[in-house]
């Protein structure tokens, strides 16, 4: 009888061992649980914080934030400007894409004219998309930065580079446009096929634009950088443009732009008739 006695005492035992065991599993589960909760919950009250100010900052720039206003305004006077004059012309997000299409649309054998070469990015772009063609390709750079202060944010000497970039298949032509464009061109006739005008200022698109005036043929495509989208951007290329289409009579159609940047192509239709 004892023995069965004890047998029956171990078992109990064991099975509140068991159940003590399970219900501490339980619990240190349940306690694991609660702590994620809660590392979910604190990481939850950060964002929200994170939001919260994140839309204060979006308010007050709503609000009082000139710069974002005159951008605003830039791109809402850029966008009339696309309804009035290329409505249907393609449309491209990035600077380079809008690049490759205007050269792709040269079909004319002449000289390729980049002015503005900074680091050679671009004027690699159009050496390789011409290497198969008829074409002379040329960069025109003074190196030494912007000669005046364009727009806020970009002040004399901006984009001024340390040393010449290298730019196989293109010959750089050193010094401000006004100083060598000239000569350059006594000692390189014909027409000029294609033409990236990264001038920026009006001053050194005009002084382009006027050197190149009998230059320019029909076929002629031209890549304009900053043409427009950008506060003030009709005292700068687009001044110098219009102001030179004015003044020769010089027949042309835009083919396309950068949607999202500054970047619009021409062709020229028409040579200068005045």
């Amino acid at each position: 009888m004892s023995e069965v006695v004890a047998e029956s005492d171990r078992r109990s035992r064991e099975l509140t061992v068991n159940q003590h065991d399970q219900t501490l599993a339980e619990l240190t589960a349940t306690n694991q649980e609660l702590a994620r909760v809660l590392s979910e919950l604190s990481d939850a009250r950060i964002e929200i914080s994170d939001v919260q100010q994140r839309l204060g900052e979006l308010e007050q720039q709503a609000r009082r934030d000139i710069t974002q206003a005159l951008d605003v305004r830039a791109t809402n006077e850029a966008a009339e400007f696309v309804l009035e004059h290329m409505p249907k012309a393609p449309v491209f997000w990035n600077p380079q894409d809008t690049l490759r299409y205007g050269l792709s649309q040269v079909e004319i054998e002449g000289l390729a004219l980049e002015f503005g070469v900074a680091s050679g990015a671009t004027l690699r772009i159009i050496v390789e998309q011409l290497k198969d063609a008829e074409h002379e390709v040329f960069g025109f750079d003074v190196f030494s930065g912007l000669p005046q202060t364009w727009r806020t944010g970009f002040p004399a000497g901006e984009f001024a580079q340390e040393k010449l970039p290298k730019v196989r298949g293109a010959e750089l032509v050193p010094g401000l446009f006004e100083d060598t464009l000239s000569g350059f061109l006594e000692k390189h006739p014909g027409p000029v096929s294609f033409v990236h005008l990264d001038a920026d200022l009006y001053s050194s698109t005009k002084s382009v634009l006027d050197r190149l005036e009998h230059r320019l043929v029909a076929g002629t495509v031209i890549v304009f950088d900053e043409f427009f989208n950008f506060p003030g951007w009709q005292e700068h290329e687009y001044r110098a443009w219009t102001e030179f289409v004015d003044r020769t009579g010089i027949g042309f159609e835009y083919l396309s732009y950068t949607a999202n940047h500054e970047q619009v192509v021409v062709r020229i239709t028409a040579p200068v008739s005045r």
